[in-house]
């Protein structure tokens, strides 16, 4: 009796654990165990409406504030830096229409400031406060991405080029294909990719190490006044983007598979379950990629932050 019940035991725990060890993989290898994905507001009655980004190091999600396009430029003047809790815990101030923003290994911030249509500045901004101004790019840097070796990439929507600056500051034309002409959102692949949409067009582009530029997909019917997608953020190879004019957040795989993956498509902040939510201008997206989360800002009105945990 007491080697059958120690037998039936010892399958019972054999069995927890296997289970266990299954669960874990599935939401470590691929997509999360978790269905009931909801977006949250992280902070509401918000002027940050441009570019989100993450540093990598703690957390601390930083908001740019575009403000609203007037004469050659933003209006805004701010970047503000919160907890992921959504509490401010800085300002930055004294910017120009601050647009793209990136976070390096080291804590320096980068921003694309003082765009006037013409050109714009490249402004490194260190912990300490100290500022430098690393290049003046002509047309309209937007958006920034940084990769694991710091090195920055920024997307143009005056001039159809990528522009790649080192961690040294050497300046260089990482691409360049008519097609790129009014891109604003910018990111990596697992690969080293650069992935890229176009506001004007709703085109998503990856551009490979060599400079080569290839279509991943174009999402039909939903540029508006000019308005088509917002920012962009890649997890897992899956590419997250903004629907500034519909109101929605799209999912789109490398191959091109596209789907709405959250919002209903009014205009008006409302938590709840992913497609029944409802975004007010979704704008600047990031992710923080060890939480697994998304953080996606809106760009008219009272604006706010929005999260997604994955």
């Amino acid at each position: 009796m007491k080697l059958c019940y120690h037998e039936s035991a010892f399958r019972t725990i054999f069995l927890l654990l296997e289970t266990t060890i299954i669960l874990l993989f599935f939401s470590c290898s691929g997509d999360p165990v978790i269905k009931d994905l909801k977006v949250k507001t992280l902070v509401s009655d918000f002027a940050g409406n441009g570019a989100v980004s993450i540093d990598r190091r703690n957390g601390v999600i930083y908001v740019s504030e575009y403000g609203q396009f007037v004469d050659t430029g933003g209006s805004g003047t701010r970047i503000f830096k919160l907890s992921s809790k959504g509490r401010i815990l800085d300002t930055i101030r004294g910017l120009s229409g601050p647009m793209g923003t990136a976070v390096d290994s080291k804590g320096n911030l980068y921003v694309n400031n003082a765009n006037n249509t013409i050109n714009g500045q490249v402004l490194k901004i260190a912990p300490n406060g100290d500022r430098t101004v690393l290049a003046t790019i002509d047309g309209w840097p937007t958006g920034m991405a940084i990769d694991h070796k710091d090195n920055l990439y920024i997307s143009n929507y005056a001039a159809p080029t990528v522009h790649k600056i080192t961690p040294d500051g050497q300046v260089s034309v990482y691409a360049n294909d008519a097609r790129l002409t009014g891109c604003i959102g910018i990111d990596l692949d697992h690969k080293g990719n650069v992935i890229i949409s176009n506001f004007a067009t709703a085109d998503i582009f990856s551009i490979n190490k060599k400079g080569e530029v290839s279509l991943i997909a174009n999402i039909p019917d939903i540029v508006v006044q000019g308005f088509g997608l917002g920012y962009l953020s890649v997890v897992n190879d899956k590419i997250y983007t903004t629907g500034i004019a519909v109101n929605y957040v799209y999912k789109v795989t490398m191959d091109g598979v596209v789907e709405i993956f959250a919002g209903n498509g009014e205009a008006i902040q409302i938590d709840g379950p992913l497609l029944d939510a409802s975004f007010r201008n979704p704008n600047g997206i990031t992710a923080n990629k060890f939480a697994r989360t998304l953080y996606i800002s809106e760009y008219t009105g009272v604006g706010g932050v929005r999260k997604i945990k994955l």
